[in-house]
């Protein structure tokens, strides 16, 4: 004996292309999701890739540190206040070149600045000896004074002459110019590098005070 029921041929045809169309929007709705999920992986590939290989972030580079100058004093004595080591120096002919110099809140008699150590002669007679200090002007730049280092450097007064030659009237103003007469006052005044380094390192570590001096 058969159990089922009967169904027309129309009926056994629907269900067929209803089928069909099943399988149709089945397959489409995979497909979208399998370009969708590729189009995020492309992506993320891309970025990752780019996070990999693409160019480097441009770094600034640091400034420069200037390492501070070693230099050599001849040593005269070291006061509380300024006019006190003043007095001192006016109370002495053999001193009428010598300097007040300023450094840690003291201010130092000294006549000589020497870039050695064997450049500076000293006495127990005079009662003198040799002081050894560095010298930071990294802060001179922003008073014109940025040439300081090279000049304190020198070695040939006639260089130092040529960096105060006059140029076209106009050409330099402000803080350079400023500098500029304080080193022709200094070479006019001597022409000894001992005595010019010591009068400029006088002056700007009391009057524009741009350099730092430490024992």
């Amino acid at each position: 004996m058969k159990f089922g029921k009967r169904y027309s041929k129309v009926t056994v045809v629907m269900a067929m292309l209803h089928g069909v169309l099943i399988g149709v929007s089945a397959v489409a709705i995979i497909g979208l999701l399998l370009v969708g999920m590729k189009g995020k992986g492309d992506v993320g590939t891309a970025e990752e890739e780019l996070a990999i290989s693409g160019p480097a972030p441009i770094k600034s580079p640091a400034p420069a540190t200037e390492k501070p100058l070693q230099l050599f004093a001849k040593q005269h004595g070291v006061f509380s206040t300024q006019e006190s080591a003043a007095l001192f120096i006016a109370e002495n002919p053999s001193l009428s070149k010598a300097a007040v110099v300023q450094a840690n809140a003291h201010y130092f008699v000294w006549s000589a600045i020497g870039l050695t150590e064997d450049e500076i002669e000293v006495s127990k007679y005079e009662g003198t000896y040799r002081k050894a200090f560095t010298v930071d002007m990294t802060s001179c730049g922003a008073i014109g004074a940025g040439k300081l280092r090279d000049i304190m450097t020198e070695t040939e007064v006639s260089k130092i002459k040529l960096l105060v030659s006059p140029k076209k009237k106009g050409e330099e103003e402000g803080d350079l110019k400023e500098f500029k007469k304080n080193i022709a006052t200094i070479t006019a005044f001597t022409e000894d590098l001992q005595i010019i380094r010591l009068h400029l390192l006088s002056h700007y570590s009391r009057s524009d005070k741009c350099v730092k001096i430490t024992f």
